[in-house]
């Protein structure tokens, strides 16, 4: 009997070494990313909760889990760590918990990095070390380390740095005393020089393509310079593809030489569209654009636009300039013919400008002639204008067509002297400001206003295409386009010298692509600028298309008789 009983005890013992149960790992003391690290390499917590373990190995993992704990805290520079360490079994198998003490971190007592080469003198190394987070008696933490070393690889990759190399990296931890020694020895050797620059193609002339390089032969090898001249030529029109790239292998005495290869666009593109809106109903709108009239680089674009309301044909034939990218010189003739609520107008205009749009500015300087035959009210007659003219925009925005934050004003200056080509002595002031400023995550204001001024001595000499209207989708809504204004005795809208608009909204997005918004409008077209403005109030809903917000918005006309509702339809970004 006692034979038997030893057997059972041996059977028993092994059952229990063997036998399977889940395991529940919880570690205390550490928060953060330093938790993060401990649970990643603590072998024991990468166990499944759903699974069982042998005995065996819970407890082998156990008295490794000390170790684990340690290694994932010294890269954030805890090398005095405690562990208190307890694996009890309970019902469903095992649990395991590990209360950390951190104690005082390793510090840097010593933060030596030397720059040696021609970056000695290069500010954009010296500005990597001193914005870095080592500091002396600061915590030594191994990533940030890494982080800096790495910088310094990369700006010398980026700076044309091709020979660069540390002759020393190393920190001497002391754990007696508890510091970090950093020494470092960065050698950057010689900075490479822009070599000669060659165009792989056969459509456009050398000397036209030179013109969008951003830098000189000779000059520091940078590769965001690389970067802005394949941008600049890709956004030209002229290439489906661009790729620029540094021939390292054949550079001599410290020269790269670049080499930029490219596939011709199609050289015609053509645009058909149709659309509507309430302002202008339907309308069908076709164009042409050829990328490139000669070699030369000039391009001629055509366009055609029919509508209920307003019907255009414009030519725009574009030279490039001395920095492509950025400037350029327009000619452009156009011919519009006008029919809008007892507003006749058939205007033909031909003018050049120079256009130079920088970062987020844009200027353009003109000089235009134009012919209006026009009949407004009970007003009608020929009118001629020299105008030169100049004006501004800044835009700056978190992105081209969905906007959730961004503003963009413009500012517009016209003028004509009745000795060059004019009928009358004219001056012109426009102003515009848009704004989208996000209140929460899903909430937005949007504030609208524009302000304009004319001088004339004879009003009537003053064509409608130079006059200033109020009311429409982009004005006041609730009030039809271009139908708010001084009135004649037949009670058409004959435009005014002044103009006032303002607009207030709030949108709720409460889906990805939805919004619905509250809003309200007020603004006039005056002769005299001390007129009475009208007011409208209205909601609407905004659908967030690939192509820009999709507007439908219902307006109160609240100064008219009957309070009247319009609805309005428009599409297009928020800036």
């Amino acid at each position: 009997m006692s034979y038997f009983r030893c057997i059972l005890f041996v059977c028993a013992l092994i059952f229990s070494t063997f036998a399977h149960a889940s395991v529940e790992v919880e570690v205390s003391g550490v928060e953060g990313d330093e938790y993060n690290n401990v649970m990643a390499l603590l072998q024991i917590a990468r166990l499944d909760e759903n699974k069982s373990y042998a005995a065996y190995r819970v407890r082998y993992l156990h008295r490794q889990a000390p170790k684990d704990i340690k290694k994932a805290l010294r890269p954030y520079g805890y090398y005095q760590v405690e562990v208190n360490a307890q694996l009890e079994t309970v019902d469903y198998g095992w649990s395991a918990s590990y209360q950390v003490s951190l104690n005082e971190p390793v510090r840097i007592s010593q933060n030596s990095w030397k720059i040696k080469g021609d970056a000695t003198d290069d500010e954009a190394f010296r500005k990597v070390i001193e914005s870095s987070n080592l500091k002396e008696q600061e915590r030594f933490i191994h990533s940030r380390y890494e982080s800096v070393k790495s910088r310094l690889l990369s700006l010398a990759s980026q700076r044309g740095y091709h020979d660069a190399r540390f002759i020393e990296h190393n920190v001497e931890i002391d754990v007696e005393k508890n510091t970090a020694a950093i020494n470092v020895v960065f050698d950057s050797g010689q900075r490479y020089k822009y070599g000669q620059i060659t165009f792989e193609q056969d459509i456009l002339d050398d000397e036209l393509l030179q013109r969008y390089v951003p830098f000189e032969q000779g000059e520091g090898y940078n590769t965001q310079e690389l970067s802005q001249l394949q941008i600049a030529l890709g956004d030209s029109g002229y290439f489906s593809s661009v790729q620029v790239s540094p021939q390292w292998n054949e550079s001599k005495q410290h020269r790269v030489p670049i080499t930029v290869n490219s596939e011709p666009n199609f050289r015609n593109q053509y645009q058909y569209g149709i659309g509507y809106g309430t302002d202008t109903g339907a309308r069908v709108r076709a164009s042409i654009n050829r990328r490139w009239v000669n070699t030369e680089g000039h391009q001629l674009r055509g366009t055609t636009q029919i509508s209920e309301v307003e019907s255009t044909v414009g030519v725009n034939y574009i030279i490039p300039g001395k920095k492509p990218q950025s400037d350029y010189y327009q000619i452009r003739a156009e011919a519009s013919d006008k029919n809008n609520e007892g507003q006749n107008n058939r205007l033909y205009r031909l003018g050049a400008s120079s256009i130079v749009a920088m970062n987020k500015w844009r200027r353009e300087y003109g000089l235009h002639w134009q012919r209006d035959d026009f009949e407004i009210g009970e007003s009608s007659g020929t009118s001629q204008f020299l105008i030169p003219q100049a004006s501004w925009n800044y835009m700056t925005a978190d992105g081209r067509l969905n906007i959730d934050k961004g503003f963009r004003f413009d500012i517009t200056l016209k003028a004509a002297n009745e000795a060059l080509l004019s009928d009358a002595d004219l001056a012109s002031l426009e102003l515009g400001f848009k704004a989208v400023v996000p209140l929460t995550d899903r909430i937005r204001f949007l504030a609208r206003a524009e302000a304009g001024a004319t001088y004339i001595k004879d009003f009537d000499q003053l064509p409608p295409s130079l006059r200033f209207f109020a009311g429409g989708d982009n004005s006041v809504r609730g009030y039809a386009y271009e139908q708010l204004g001084p009135e004649d005795d037949t009670g058409t809208v004959i435009g005014g010298r002044y103009l006032a608009v303002a607009s207030a909204e709030i949108d709720y997005r409460f889906k990805d692509n939805w919004r619905v918004a509250l809003f309200t409008d007020i603004g006039n077209a005056m002769i005299e600028p001390n007129e009475k403005l009208k007011q409208s109030v209205g909601f609407g809903v905004r659908w967030i298309s690939p192509i820009g917000s999709i507007r439908l918005d219902l307006a109160q006309a609240i100064d008219e008789p009957g309070k009247p509702w319009r609805l309005h339809f428009t599409l297009g970004p928020d800036l």
